[in-house]
């Protein structure tokens, strides 16, 4: 109650004051002395705005962005203060004002349209100070609607309140719906789960989605040892399935869930690792992974006995930005794949995973290499499926999978077998000590060299036991780690507390931090990092409740690292068009935080290009690379690419093959919704790839068909600029259309002035291929160990050659069909762009209705803005007008009387009700 009385006193004194004001401008509008037009117009004067914010959802306390320009569009700085909450008073000095001086003002809020309005300044007569208002009605994105109301839905029928606890599983993030990503949903899902589901708990788990799939959500309630789940598909706000997730018989999942659910075993299994404790971290790496299996588990077993026994110590690359202190060589399709490359950071766009078909099935091969010996160790591990499957009947009495029942049996004790004793699911076959970087190159392709050496032998173990080393397996020592004793509480304090330095650290400087700031990031490794042995999430909400920043708002960005990395923040915060930085470290030994200034030490900052706005997916598969470089900047470009001229369908999937793996790879990897992992990514590395940068594969589920094409990549030239903001605006450019050839999009991009050469894709091969064909390309070739010659050597076919091939019915569902070696230029309009021949994009809908990079902006418009709107056609503005000159029908008094009123009725109506 003392908050609203000290707001019903300010609102008091302003209107009293705004009396005063209307008093003096109806007698000088009468004749009497102090008439606007004695001001001196040269003067700096202290114009006042009133801004009244109100949200769709009455429950939002968010402290809006408010930016104000002139006419001019120039940046007006002012102050700002906050007087309840919903009214913000706005300070600025501004020379020769006179009255009708318009200025714009907009306001945008994480969830909400951005909305700009045009407002009016005026005098009271003899009171030198000029006043203004506007109202904002904030007006929610479809997909934070969508967010909140599923959420509240779900609660209504699983009552969150009452439950043990709570988890949401959701394909919205980097899924696309009404033309943009979909992290707005997962916005709403936060705001309205009234602190029952946060990043810091761990409990809203994202799926690795395509642009293209479904926009899902499944809320599941433990109580006791029953959980009950609500799916929701497709968008739609009525449950497509509304029961048990506990027992589950094989006739309930026949009948009903495999059937109604996407990806049924994803949520299932998600969902009972869930129940069982499985760490928040390993179940983040399964639903990158889509499930929770033998695979998934086998590969964190792995990561368990390799810092256990070949911990990283000093080994790695200091300072070299994509360098990782272990290297892993495996066979893709296992599930244990994503287990590393996740946990470990050994994604292909470092060079730190390389991987195709050799034979060697559930091997994996790691690598601890050190930078200053270029010397390094060899560890051969595998999981025997066969051997543990025997020991789980041996120990339970039960068969594995005899049924959806008995395969989550088996996963919770898999579980158990990972937290308690991982030796007993891996082996470590061999050991080699002191591989040369002849052999180590010959595995991978190359050391940390960001060009191919030699063409990569993948897992080869004829090469490996032919090179004559001593296995020393079995000289192993285990390494013993504490396991620390933090509470949840105490981790969600680390965060309070480094958000709380952060704002005294640039306090110091004089700049203010506010709560729900869009010009704050926090780049941080928890989410990723552990201390002794502990999950970091709950500094997250510490995070969020001091400065209001966390991911679904893309201003937390957990950078993708290695387990056993520092826990470390870096608050960045944008002003003037550049970056001021702090980072601060954890100690777990001491449990201190300390201060530095400048960025994370060894890399190349993720904020820099926050200065240009990305679009989120493009920030999120950046975090993924774990930095920001030109190598990456093209993935993101052929994605687009490949979303609009392979567009999927329900039941198609995309597999590659990178042959000249660099940075870009991380990129395309992670949005194209493709993993080592999932048998859908592949590593060649072959030194005579050249331009030839990868092999696409498409399968149409419908046709059970599959297209390959060879992409030849021209990158695009620039005669000026930053490099990453030149990449963002192309990639903003071609997100809007579906046809890059289009006139429009050429258009945009002949507007670009320093695009010297336009990016092109040219498609060096282009046929439909059978199975055996697939089997031989993922394999390397045939005998060749060169899938790019293997390809060029296959009949150019179409889809109907393949299915009549097959023997199937001809119902083509992959796109345009192939006419061999074929260019497809991005923006031909601009510079050259290589090859020849038929233009062949799609002109299909990938998944994008509207366009992506305004469609979270609302501009209003009155009809009595007349002349007053500025901007193009179709972009009026709403001018909201506090007054006129030498208007005797409007006079100012008549307008203080109407905003006195409105002012006392916004503040009583928060008085009375905000304690309710």
């Amino acid at each position: 109650m003392r908050k609203q009385g000290v707001i019903m006193v300010i609102t008091v004194l302003m209107a009293v004051i705004l009396c005063g004001a209307g008093s003096a401008a109806d007698s000088s509008i009468n004749g009497g002395e102090g008439n606007v037009s004695d001001v001196n117009v040269s003067e700096d004067i202290d114009p006042i705005l009133l801004v009244t914010v109100n949200y769709e959802y009455d429950d939002d306390e968010i402290n809006p962005e408010i930016a104000i320009t002139d006419s001019d569009n120039n940046s007006v700085v002012f102050d700002k203060e906050k007087l309840s909450d919903t009214l913000y008073k706005l300070n600025f000095t501004y020379p020769g004002l006179t009255n009708g001086t318009l200025f714009n003002v907009m306001v945008r809020a994480p969830g909400y349209v951005d909305q700009t309005k045009q407002v009016e300044v005026n005098q009271g007569g003899s009171d030198p100070e000029f006043y203004g208002s506007a109202p904002f009605d904030m007006e929610a994105t479809s997909n934070y609607k969508l967010g909140r109301e599923v959420t509240a839905a779900a609660d209504t029928l699983l009552d969150f309140a009452s439950a043990d606890d709570v988890l949401c599983i959701t394909s919205a993030g980097l899924a696309y719906r009404d033309g943009t990503t979909t992290e707005d949903c997962l916005e709403g899902i936060l705001n309205c789960a009234n602190g029952e589901i946060s990043y810091g708990q761990g409990n809203l788990l994202t799926f690795q989605s395509t642009r293209t799939d479904p926009v899902d959500f499944c809320f599941v309630v433990r109580n006791g040892n029953e959980l009950t789940a609500a799916y929701f598909k497709d968008g739609e706000l009525t449950t497509s399935y509304l029961g048990t997730f506990s027992n589950i018989d094989q006739t309930l999942w026949d009948n009903t869930i495999s059937t109604t659910f996407t990806n049924a075993f994803g949520y299932v299994s998600l969902a009972h690792a869930w129940q069982e404790g499985l760490s928040t971290d390993i179940l983040r790496q399964a639903a990158y992974h889509g499930h929770v299996c033998l695979g998934t588990i086998s590969g964190q077993a792995m990561i368990s006995l390799l810092l256990k026994y070949y911990p990283p110590g000093v080994y790695g690359d200091e300072g070299e930005v994509e360098a990782t202190t272990y290297r892993a060589v495996s066979v893709p399709g296992n599930s244990d794949d994503d287990a590393f490359i996740y946990s470990l950071d050994l994604t292909p766009g470092k060079r730190s995973w390389e991987g195709y078909a050799t034979g060697a099935d559930n091997l994996v091969g790691f690598i601890r290499w050190c930078s200053e010996t270029e010397l390094g160790t060899l560890i051969i591990m595998a999981f025997d499926e066969d051997k543990v499957l025997q020991n789980y009947k041996d120990q339970t009495g039960f068969t594995a999978y005899s049924g959806i029942a008995s395969e989550l049996q088996f996963n919770a004790w898999l579980i158990n077998k990972l937290q308690n004793d991982p030796d007993s699911l891996v082996d470590i076959l061999y050991v080699f000590d002191n591989i040369t970087a002849e052999v180590h190159n010959n595995l991978t392709g190359g050391v940390n060299s960001k060009q191919v050496v030699c063409d990569a032998l993948g897992l080869d173990m004829d090469y490996i036991m032919g090179l004559g080393l001593t296995n020393i397996a079995d000289q192993r020592v285990a390494t013993e780690y504490e396991t620390g004793s933090l509470t949840h509480e105490e981790i969600k304090q680390i965060g309070i507390d480094a958000a709380n330095m952060a704002i005294a650290l640039f306090a110091a400087e004089g700049i203010a931090l506010e709560k729900d700031d869009p010009n704050l990031t926090v780049l941080t490794s928890a989410g990723y990092v552990r201390v002794n042995e502990q999950v970091m999430d709950m500094v997250f909400d510490g995070l969020f409740d001091i400065l209001g920043s966390r991911l679904s708002r893309a201003t937390v960005l957990p950078i993708h690292t290695a387990r056993f990395n520092d826990l470390y923040f870096q608050f960045s915060y944008k002003i003037n068009g550049t970056m001021v930085s702090k980072v601060i470290y954890y100690d777990s030994e001491t449990g201190n935080l300390t201060a530095e200034d400048g960025n994370i030490r060894g890399r190349n900052d993720i904020s820099n290009v926050v200065l240009y706005d990305p679009p989120y997916d493009a920030l999120m598969a950046w975090l993924w690379h774990n930095h920001v470089c030109g190598g990456s900047s093209p993935g993101y470009l052929i994605t687009d690419y490949i979303y609009d001229t392979f567009p999927l369908g329900e039941d198609d999937q995309y597999s590659y093959i990178s042959t000249s793996d660099n940075c870009k790879d991380d990129i395309l990897s992670y949005l194209l919704g493709i993993s080592a992992g999932s048998g859908t990514y592949f590593n060649q590395r072959l030194q005579s790839a050249g331009s030839e940068v990868g092999i696409l594969s498409f399968y149409d589920g419908e046709t059970k068909t599959r297209r390959v094409v060879i992409l030849d990549w021209t990158s695009p030239r620039f005669s000026s600029g930053d490099s990453y903001e030149n990449y963002i605006t192309l990639y903003k450019i071609f997100q809007k259309y579906d046809d890059w050839t289009s006139e429009e999009c050429q258009a945009e991009l002949a507007s670009l002035p320093n695009l010297t050469r336009a990016p092109s894709i040219t498609r060096a091969a282009d046929t439909w291929v059978t199975d055996e064909e697939w089997a031989t390309i993922i394999a390397g070739g045939d005998g060749t160990s060169n899938a790019l010659d293997y390809i060029k050597g296959l009949p150019v076919r179409t889809q109907s050659d393949l299915i009549k091939i097959q023997g199937g019915s001809e119902t083509p569902n992959g796109g345009s069909t192939p006419q061999g070696t074929g260019s497809s230029s991005i923006g031909s309009v601009i510079g050259s762009s290589n090859g020849s021949g038929d233009n062949q994009f799609s002109s299909g809908s990938v998944g994008t209705t509207g366009t992506a990079v305004n469609a979270a902006t609302q501009i209003t418009t009155t009809a009595d803005a007349g002349d007053q709107s500025t901007g193009d056609s179709g972009k009026s503005y709403e001018v909201t007008k506090a007054g006129t000159d030498n208007s005797d029908d409007t006079p100012w008094g008549t307008y203080a009387v109407v905003g006195i009123l409105s002012v006392l009725a916004l503040a009583g109506v928060g008085f009375f009700f905000k304690g309710s």
